[in-house]
């Protein structure tokens, strides 16, 4: 597995330096992170044909390494995790 992550790494490392590169990387995070914020899954996404058609596979493997979009990532499982405990705990209750 950290054969897989060293690669990955080397491939952010060799977006950053290409600045049009970038640019479309940074085009590609947006669109992923609001298409997050709408509520969609991740995998639906990144299934998306806008997605396909302006990034390959090792293209994708990156965006899961942006920090924005990790960081959207985490939050989405935080939200989860939260109605979770809500639904839980209002489950115990009506138990008592």
């Amino acid at each position: 597995m950290g054969e897989r992550i060293d690669r990955v790494v080397r491939g952010v490392q060799a977006l950053f330096q290409d600045l049009s590169e970038n640019v479309r990387e940074e085009r590609m995070v947006r669109y992923i992170v609001t298409e997050l914020q709408k509520g969609r899954r991740f995998d639906d996404v990144l299934a998306d044909p806008y997605v396909h058609n302006n990034t390959d596979e090792d293209d994708r493997a990156r965006l899961l390494e942006n920090p924005e979009t990790i960081r959207k990532i985490e939050d989405e499982i935080a939200a989860e995790f939260k109605d979770y405990r809500r639904m839980t705990r209002a489950g115990e209750r009506d138990d008592a």
